[in-house]
């Protein structure tokens, strides 16, 4: 099983928490920082079976972590679509 880590320490804007995501993905350098092209980009993406290890979400900024959720909705949208790729939160 392949283990991706998304570690969201002091992650202080939509630029930091995207950064993250594109760095551990390997997502190409035009990719768009939005939920919708997070969604399409990952429903491509698996083949294995992958766990996301998330990591340090209390440490994203306060205005930022309703966002957080957000994209912790995608994941679980992923997971319903695609039973090989689960995620873990570790706070």
């Amino acid at each position: 099983m392949e283990k991706i880590i998304l570690d969201f320490t002091g992650a202080k804007n939509w630029l930091d928490i995207y950064g993250v995501m594109k760095k551990a993905f390997n997502f190409p350098y035009k990719w768009g920082n939005n939920l919708d092209a997070l969604f399409d980009a990952m429903s491509y993406y698996w083949r294995n079976e992958t766990c996301l290890i998330v990591r340090d979400l209390a440490t994203v900024s306060k205005e930022w972590r309703p966002y957080m959720d957000d994209i912790l909705d995608v994941f679980q949208d992923i997971h319903d679509e695609t039973p090989n790729v689960t995620f873990i939160v570790e706070s």
